[in-house]
C-alpha cells in the first residue's frame, strides 16, 4: 500500500510536471518571440556603425587636410639667406650716420625686393618719403592735441599725469624713454 500511494505520487508529480513544463514551453517560446521583436537585427546594428565609422574616418581626413593647409601658410614664407642677412647688417652699419629706424628699414627693404634693387639704391629712391616720415613724426610730436596739457614741459605733476588720457600716457612714456636712451627714435 504504501508503495501504491508513493506510486500515485509520483504519477501525480511526473503529470502536474509535465504540465508546467508544456506552460513554461509555450512561455519560454512567446518570451523568445518577443525578444527577438524587439531586439533589432545584430546585421542592421552593424551596418549603422560601419557607417558611422565611415563618416568620422572621411571627417578626420578632410581635418588633415585643413591642418595640413594651416600648416603651409603659417610657415615662414622664406628663410633669409646668410647672403642676405650679410648685406643688410653692411647696409645697416654703412649708414648708422642715417639712423633709419626699423620701420624705415623694412620699408627701404621692400623697395628694394619689390624693384629689385639694391639696398642702397632702395634708400636714394625713398629718401624723400624717409625725410617726410620723419618730419611728419617730429611735427605730430611738437604739437599737443587741443585741451591737452602739454606734454613737453620737464616734469608733471601727479595730479597732471593722473588727468591725462591713455594715448598722452603712452606718448609721455614713449619720450621719457627716448630721453632714458638717449636716442631718438628705434634705431636698429
Amino acid at each position: 500500500m504504501v508503495e501504491e500511494t508513493k506510486q500515485e505520487k509520483l504519477e501525480e508529480i511526473e503529470e502536474d510536471t509535465s504540465e508546467k513544463t508544456e506552460e513554461e514551453g509555450e512561455t519560454s517560446e512567446k518570451r523568445e518571440e518577443k525578444a527577438a521583436e524587439k531586439e533589432p537585427d545584430w546585421k542592421a546594428k552593424a551596418d549603422a556603425m560601419y557607417a558611422k565609422y565611415k563618416d568620422a574616418k572621411e571627417t578626420i581626413e578632410e581635418l588633415e587636410v585643413k591642418l595640413t593647409d594651416l600648416e603651409e601658410k603659417a610657415k615662414p614664407k622664406k628663410e633669409v639667406s646668410e647672403d642676405e642677412w650679410k648685406k643688410k647688417v653692411n647696409f645697416l652699419l654703412e649708414n648708422k650716420e642715417k639712423g633709419y629706424t626699423e620701420e624705415e628699414f623694412n620699408h627701404i627693404a621692400t623697395v628694394s625686393k619689390e624693384f629689385n634693387v639694391s639696398l642702397d639704391e632702395a634708400a636714394l629712391l625713398e629718401e624723400d618719403y624717409i625725410q617726410y616720415r620723419r618730419e611728419k613724426v617730429a611735427k605730430e610730436k611738437k604739437v599737443p592735441e587741443p585741451g591737452s596739457p602739454s606734454l613737453e614741459k620737464e616734469t608733471l605733476s601727479s595730479e597732471e599725469i593722473g588727468k591725462l588720457s591713455k594715448e598722452e600716457h603712452k606718448k609721455l612714456w614713449e619720450r621719457e624713454l627716448e630721453k632714458s636712451e638717449g636716442v631718438e627714435g628705434k634705431g636698429i
